[in-house]
């Protein structure tokens, strides 16, 4: 979206962050999983060590390209693993997990991979335009904000009984689509600042979101959900190879 030619490097480097982030965000979520995915909790039993490992192992091999990148991109690639300890983990007895605040952990969360995202790209770009970077950051935003939301609604029994104050648990599961609708369609002006030629792949992802938005919610089976969601961008660019098909 920001003009700037893919980099497998970049890209290897960013998918291993986020395979070792979310490999020990399984682990601390333990609990709520008990409840939400016990079919989880019964697969992690006995493999904490192993997870653990290659969670450690991703993440010093995605530091060790950014690092070769630019001095600079290992600092971005750094935001999510900072993100998720303060997202998981109570760093200090008198302060609440940012998971317990509810919309804070779902601002946290979209923002810190928004700008990993876009960050990774832009700093090998000679000269980074602002006006197109910034509204790039606040579509990944409310995108991943979005995203995690809906886990949460699917995930609101289960939070409730742990006392995890999420977004549907305090507002309930019809004032959170409503709030959703509201921030998806606040991206819609953002597009007419991102570069025409990839400006239709950023529609095909808006209108994504409005489909999970309507279709997923608090009885959606997880692995529906997290396929969809997970699998996001594969839709968009399957859609996108269906229009160019047919207009050939």
């Amino acid at each position: 979206m920001l003009g700037s030619n893919p980099r497998l490097d970049s890209c290897i480097a960013v998918f291993l962050m986020t395979l070792s982030v979310y490999s020990l965000n399984k682990l601390t979520d333990i609990k709520e999983d008990s409840i939400n995915r016990p079919e989880r909790i019964n697969f992690l039993a006995g493999r904490e060590k192993l997870i653990l490992g290659y969670s450690l192992a991703a993440f010093l091999v995605s530091a060790a390209i950014a690092y070769s990148i630019k001095p600079e991109a290992l600092l971005v690639i750094l935001i999510p693993l900072i993100a998720n300890a303060a997202y998981s983990t109570k760093l200090l007895p008198n302060l609440p997990r940012l998971k317990d605040i509810p919309a804070v952990k779902n601002i946290v969360v979209g923002l810190s991979w928004a700008l990993v995202c876009t960050l990774m790209p832009a700093i090998r770009i000679d000269d980074p335009t602002y006006t197109l970077i910034l509204p790039v950051i606040y579509l990944m935003t409310i995108k991943d904000f979005t995203n995690s939301t809906l886990c949460d609604l699917k995930d609101i029994n289960g939070d409730r009984i742990n006392g995890v104050r999420t977004i549907p648990v305090v507002l309930g599961a019809q004032t959170t689509r409503r709030i959703l609708l509201v921030l998806n369609c606040s991206i819609l002006p953002c597009l007419i600042l991102i570069k025409a030629k990839i400006m239709f792949f950023a529609l095909l992802l808006v209108l994504c979101e409005y489909a999970f938005i309507f279709c997923f919610g608090e009885n959606s089976r997880p692995y529906i959900l997290e396929f969809f969601i997970d699998g996001e961008w594969l839709l968009a660019c399957t859609l996108l190879l269906g229009f160019s098909a047919v207009h050939v």
